[in-house]
């Protein structure tokens, strides 16, 4: 009876001494492809006030587009108060219709013609951006809109690609908060810095605008999921110590 016992104890104490092995070796690897995916994916900053173009909707008269419907959402994630700002957007056109008129007149003469031909004609103007504002008036600190807008150029689908942006004019609410730690004070009329554009690239487009970004929640998640396993570690190191005082006692008792 006595050996049986003692056998009893040595066996769950090897399980217990095994078990924090496992744990450590179960925790890292989440941990490796963790930090592998923080690395790959793009993130939206904490102290800025993130914003994405959704929701297009092409203009049309007459079978032809004239422009374009889409939605703008911001959120706020400083501690800034703003009267008003106004963000102007420009996308490049990388994707010239001259272009593909050229290529289907080569197609037809030849290069050589089509450069003749092309000759013969003044030269063309330079392609413009595309471009359009959007005025935004009283937007507090951790709030989020969507508002409706419309751009006058029948390039919707640039909008679905990333954009240059300068925010001004830009009128801040005075506040302790915004001098200091922000940088800026409420008489600057150029915001930008305070602004992220966020893209289809980012995976933080596809879903709610939260008040901490992607990142920050996976490694606050992270945090919390780590010290659950370091308390399952002290209990272990209890369970393993108060076993080793009972074989121990079993001991002296055989």
């Amino acid at each position: 009876m006595k050996k049986s016992m003692k056998f009893l104890a040595a066996f769950l104490l090897s399980v217990a001494f095994a078990l924090p092995s496992q744990v450590m070796a179960a925790d890292n690897a989440p941990k490796a492809k963790t930090q592998a995916k923080k690395d790959a994916d793009p993130t939206t900053r904490s102290d800025a006030v993130i914003f994405k173009i959704h929701d297009i909707d092409p203009v049309m008269e007459e079978g032809v587009v004239k422009g374009c419907n889409y939605m703008i959402t911001l959120y706020n994630r400083t501690s800034i108060n703003f009267r008003t700002f106004t963000i102007n957007l420009t996308w490049d056109d990388v994707v010239d219709e001259r272009f593909k008129f050229d290529r289907y007149v080569e197609t037809l003469l030849g290069v050589e013609e089509a450069d003749k031909q092309r000759s013969l004609f003044s030269k063309v103007d330079p392609v413009k951006p595309v471009q359009t504002s959007v005025t935004v008036n009283a937007f507090g600190a951790d709030k989020q809109i969507s508002l409706r807008s419309y751009m006058d150029s029948e390039k919707c689908y640039l909008m679905l690609s990333d954009a240059k942006f300068n925010v001004t004019p830009c009128d801040i609410a005075r506040s302790m908060d915004t001098v200091g730690s922000f940088g800026v004070s409420a008489e600057q009329s150029n915001c930008t810095d305070l602004f992220q554009f966020v893209s289809p690239k980012n995976p933080e487009y596809f879903g709610e605008f939260k008040r901490i970004s992607a990142t920050e929640e996976a490694a606050a998640s992270e945090s919390a999921e780590s010290r659950e396993l370091s308390d399952i570690d002290m209990i272990i190191g209890k369970i393993v110590e108060n076993m080793g005082a009972s074989d121990k006692t079993l001991t002296n008792i055989y």
